[in-house]
């Protein structure tokens, strides 16, 4: 029964059509929510902040921490696909040595590794070779842009894909080790202007409340009556359409008040930083001094010793990126 089900839907054109449309439609419809389900608002809320503890990391100077991330992703552009995942490796020791908890790491892995297979995906329908594949589309469905599902599209996907989580991964050590404040120390040390500090500050600060807000006025809505409830099944199909009805109804009683917030603070803030005569003196003065510590130089020569190595591949020619011989 099933041998004949299967044999139809793949030799005619309603079910390949079908099949087409599921492979298209259902792993970008799927990830959000499993993304959702895992992290929600507080998990992003807890990554996207700065978590106070004294350990290794948190004691190393900010301005290796502020230029870490950037060098990095600079260096994954130039490796290929399987050499990116050894410098993935490689950014994995500072998480090693920073212990967080298991939560933390669950959150930490499904921030990466979701968008990644998002990614891996989408390259996989639309970085398409004919000669290699998976599943060829009918002429129903190829003309949204897509010939098929491609081996060399998931294959480049999984490249782009170590790139994207090898910054995730500087990125986040960057944000929960370091105050926004050294943050924008480092910053003004490596000769930044004023606004550039500003910004990061305030993107650090006020994103993690974001998220914050947004939870409240999702507690808030549910309080006022608002149906937040999934079918119990699958295949009922007419509760998941009022499901979806309801959900994107949803998305301006949660925006407008947003988005109304968002510009009061925005103009508190300008306000405060006109009384504090923000950005009139070009060159701005600290107190504060820093000298190198034993960690300090332990984690530049890591630091030297990556790079080191990574340039070793690039310039011998063992793993350097398609294009950039």
């Amino acid at each position: 029964m099933l041998d004949a089900l299967w044999t139809l839907l793949t030799n005619s054109l309603p079910g390949r059509t079908l099949i087409a449309y599921l492979l298209v439609v259902s792993i970008p419809a799927i990830l959000p929510f499993v993304f959702l389900k895992l992290v929600g608002l507080r998990g992003l809320k807890t990554l996207l902040s700065y978590e106070s503890h004294h350990t290794f990391m948190h004691d190393i100077d900010p301005r290796l921490k502020v230029l870490y991330p950037v060098t990095v992703g600079v260096l994954s552009i130039f490796l290929n696909w399987d050499w990116v995942f050894f410098l993935l490796a490689l950014t994995c020791v500072p998480w090693i040595m920073l212990r967080p908890s298991r939560q933390r790491v669950k959150l930490l892995l499904t921030m990466a590794i979701v968008p990644a297979l998002t990614n891996v995906w989408s390259q996989g329908l639309y970085h398409t070779s004919s000669h290699h594949l998976l599943v060829a589309f009918p002429w129903t469905v190829s003309w949204t842009g897509t010939p098929g599902l491609s081996w060399y599209g998931l294959q480049y996907g999984l490249q782009e894909t170590g790139r994207l989580m090898v910054s995730v991964f500087s990125s986040l050590l960057l944000i929960m080790t370091t105050t926004p404040s050294d943050i924008v120390w480092a910053l003004r040390k490596f000769g930044m202007p004023q606004r550039v500090g500003l910004s990061v500050s305030v993107a650090l600060r006020y994103l993690p409340q974001m998220f914050e807000r947004l939870n409240t006025l999702m507690q808030a809505i549910k309080v006022r009556g608002y149906d937040f409830s999934k079918p119990q099944k699958w295949y009922y199909f007419k509760q998941w359409a009022d499901f979806f009805y309801r959900m994107l109804r949803l998305m301006p009683m949660l925006a407008v008040p947003l988005l109304i917030g968002s510009l009061g603070q925005v103009s508190i803030l300008a306000t405060v930083a006109d009384a504090r005569a923000f950005n009139v003196q070009t060159k701005r003065g600290t107190y504060r001094a820093r000298r190198l510590t034993r960690q300090d130089r332990m984690a530049w020569a890591y630091y030297a010793l990556m790079v080191a190595a990574v340039m070793v591949v690039v310039v011998s020619g063992v793993g350097i990126r398609n294009g950039f011989h």
